[in-house]
């Protein structure tokens, strides 16, 4: 029995390809999206952790300290803001690149789908043949031993 070819493996190919590399993107996109919610996360834990530092120096207040310190807070909710902005950024092209590989998966599977079909098809139909091969040999062999009994 012949081996089954897809006569549209190579864009079968060229389409597995490109899903792969829009996973990648989604991985490398997904991935930033993290990074940047752990950041905020550890700014956010970094201010109120420097909001419970003890601003005393033994038994009197250290105002310098407490400037410092709530300079220091208002710079972690400053740089918190900006990553929320970049990371809102990040998810919106996390988004779109997550569309495209939906797309370019969907095309894929399209095809995918289209080659089993077409190779259970062939191997149903090889199978028909062989089947047939094999009725025809056995009925002229019969027919080849009935003759020889007759004669």
């Amino acid at each position: 029995m012949k081996r089954f070819h897809f006569r549209l493996e190579r864009i079968f190919e060229i389409r597995s390809f490109r899903e792969r590399q829009w996973l990648a993107k989604l991985a490398a996109a997904s991935g930033m999206c993290s990074r940047l919610k752990r950041k905020i996360t550890e700014t956010g834990d970094a201010a109120r952790g420097a909001f419970y530092l003890d601003s005393r120096r033994g038994s009197e207040l250290d105002l310098s300290m407490l400037i410092y310190k709530e300079h220091y807070i208002n710079r972690l909710g400053q740089e918190r803001k900006s990553l929320q902005k970049e990371l809102e950024e990040k998810m919106r092209q996390r988004s779109e690149v997550q569309q495209k590989y939906q797309e370019v998966s969907r095309d894929k599977k399209v095809l995918e789908k289209l080659k089993e079909k077409r190779e259970s098809e062939y191997y149903r139909q090889a199978k028909l043949e062989e089947f047939k091969a094999v009725d025809d040999l056995n009925s002229s062999q019969f027919v080849r031993k009935s003759q020889m009994r007759g004669e």
